[in-house]
């Protein structure tokens, strides 16, 4: 819920327009999206943990089949998801949900021919294919660029798009903010996967909320007493930070689990978050934090996946807080998920036109301002 990157609202401005109806709804705005955000700048893949040394995973980018690897030095890679002989998908896609460590591999084999690729993307083998016949040193993988920022894995599939650091100070500032936490050392005790029939932006735009919350989340306004008024963030706070009853997301607010690394005890007791522009969100309390990565498939489907991180000194005592915290957050999700799938057959209409926004959705129309300084203009692509 929330995010401090945001712009503040305008002074004395009641309402703002929302997105209209084809910026939700049409294939041609999708387009837009994956040519002038998706493909232009960087975008979240997921935590660290989850692309091990010698391992590898298939994500789908709008559009655009993705192998992340780390090879056996550590160092991250993104590739096409396409072999250099004759085109066929390298990698077949898998559960996002999969344990990385039956993702691990020594290399990278294409099922139609049996061309294989280091982890780093050289092309090592090519069977009855004699090395004279082919450079193999200059068919390695198509390269994307594949980046780490304290522990979250980002990959851009531009080669102009400026540094990572970049366009997180530019693009997603509260990001920054969490630079004291060790996210990198954290561990995924838990990873969940939905789809949801929406738009991305609709589920962008319910995070940046709270005037839903009384209504759609009643055991989350027990949590965080706040959210009965609409605020999405605290107006007595100038953190972007909010207050929990105890020091984590769960029924009763407290789980005697162990604080994120580098997590200061007077914040324990609060709950901050952020945009990870264009397609997460960052949700840290005192002892666990949740990394929600969207990966937007048509106007109208969003795939989630759903990181649970927790410190490294969890144990096999600590299985019932992780659980307690990870059915909280679910069922939060799993109620956003409703009322978003509303909010898309709504915008459906074709009687809506726009929408209304007040002052207490300003973050939503500051989210709104940032897409369309991105998108642009209808018309060619430039």
């Amino acid at each position: 819920m929330g995010s401090k990157d945001a712009i503040a609202a305008p002074p004395g401005q009641a309402t703002w327009p929302t997105l209209t109806r084809d910026e939700y709804v049409t294939a041609d705005v999708f387009e837009r999206e994956r040519e002038r955000i998706f493909r232009r700048g960087w975008m979240l893949v997921g935590h660290a943990a989850t692309f091990p040394v010698g391992g590898r995973r298939v994500v789908d980018l709008a559009g655009e089949s993705v192998i992340v690897t780390r090879d056996r030095d550590g160092d991250l890679h993104a590739f096409a998801n396409v072999c250099r002989h004759r085109g066929a998908q390298l990698c077949s896609p898998h559960p996002p949900h999969a344990d990385p460590e039956t993702l691990a591999a020594p290399s990278l084999q294409c099922p139609y021919h049996a061309w294989t690729y280091a982890l780093d993307g050289r092309l090592l083998s090519t069977p009855r294919v004699d090395p004279d016949e082919i450079d193999r040193e200059r068919h390695g993988l198509w390269t994307y660029r594949a980046d780490e920022h304290n522990g979250l894995v980002f990959v851009s599939l531009s080669p102009e798009a400026g540094p990572l650091t970049r366009w997180i100070a530019e693009h997603a500032p509260g990001v920054a903010e969490f630079d004291d936490l060790r996210l990198a050392d954290m561990v995924v005790a838990r990873r969940t996967t939905a789809e949801v029939a929406a738009n991305w932006k609709i589920l962008v735009e319910n995070y940046q909320e709270c005037l839903h919350c009384a209504v759609v989340h009643p055991e989350l306004v027990e949590v965080v007493p706040l959210y009965r008024t609409g605020h999405v963030l605290d107006p007595t706070r100038d953190d972007g930070a909010v207050e929990v009853s105890g020091n984590s997301f769960s029924a009763g607010g407290h789980e005697d689990l162990p604080l994120v690394p580098g997590m200061h005890d007077d914040r324990a007791g609060l709950y901050d978050g952020a945009v990870v522009f264009p397609n997460g969100f960052l949700d840290v309390t005192g002892t666990s934090v949740s990394l929600l990565t969207m990966f937007p498939l048509a106007p109208d489907r969003t795939l989630t996946v759903t990181e649970y991180l927790f410190s490294p000194d969890v144990t096999d005592d600590d299985a019932v807080g992780i659980d307690h915290v990870v059915d909280f957050n679910e069922l939060v999700a799993a109620q956003d998920g409703v009322v978003c799938e509303g909010v898309q057959r709504g915008v459906s209409s074709t009687a809506f036109d726009t929408g209304v926004l007040t002052s207490k959705d300003a973050l939503v129309h500051d989210f709104n301002e940032q897409y369309r300084s991105l998108i642009g203009p209808p018309g060619p692509v430039t």
